[in-house]
């Protein structure tokens, strides 16, 4: 039926949990600042991190209805604010032990691995249209082993541009030649993956997860409902 599969990463593929909140994530954190000799406490790094959210929101780089955040600029205006000014290679290491200090449990969810293979195998087109840092997605993808079944990979943090907006759909189709008149898009969220595809007239599946936000209904032309991620395979 699809010649052209775009998927969702976090919730769809990846069973992920993160907790930002929890204190000792910002108290281990502020020991990477010190170990380079500078000191912030675990309560203002926090604090920081959460105002420069806002400003990134309310002051996005490019002009989009969805903006994305630039993880990697919000820890190097914390840092310029206490008059360290840090290289490249530093803010990739804390943008990750960020990531790895929150994270508390990450896998694929059954039957993912076996059903992009087999859509490969079909001759189908796959690509990923994700919500993300870039630092992260590539990272977790490769850790699972999931990067090479994709023909392209689209992440948010890289145009500055995230779903639900239209023109995170046009960056994919534009950055890879994607057929998006032939394409489905399957994604956990009747928001941004379900709402956003209906948006730019693309078909969509939705795949309901332990990581979807609560909802009754969903408006797209195929549902999941089951936990069964292999049933995706009925769209070919």
């Amino acid at each position: 039926m699809y010649n052209t599969y775009i998927f969702d990463l976090y919730g769809t593929l990846i069973d992920i949990h993160t907790d930002e909140e929890d204190s000792a994530v910002w108290e281990r954190l502020s020991y990477h600042f010190l170990y380079n000799g500078y000191s912030i406490e675990p309560g203002t790094l926090k604090e920081q991190y959460r105002n420069e959210v806002t400003r990134q929101i309310s002051t996005p780089i490019i002009e989009c209805e969805f903006p994305e955040l630039d993880i990697h600029l919000i820890f190097k205006n914390i840092a310029s604010e206490i008059g360290f000014s840090p290289e490249e290679n530093w803010l990739d290491e804390t943008v990750r032990w960020f990531r790895l200090l929150s994270m508390r449990s990450l896998k694929l969810y059954d039957g993912v691995k076996e059903t992009l293979s087999t859509l490969k195998d079909r001759n189908k087109k796959i690509y990923l249209l994700s919500n993300g840092q870039e630092t992260f997605v590539e990272a977790e993808m490769r850790i699972l082993g999931i990067t090479d079944l994709f023909d392209g990979i689209a992440i948010s943090s890289k145009p500055g541009i995230c779903k639900p907006d239209p023109l995170f759909y046009a960056y994919l189709a534009d950055t890879f030649n994607v057929d998006l008149s032939s394409a489905i898009m399957i994604g956990n969220d009747a928001t941004t993956d379900i709402a956003g595809a209906k948006r730019i007239g693309m078909d969509a599946c939705y795949y309901h997860s332990n990581c979807s936000p609560d909802t009754e209904t969903v408006d797209c032309k195929h549902q999941i409902w089951d936990g069964n991620f292999r049933r995706i395979l009925e769209l070919v």
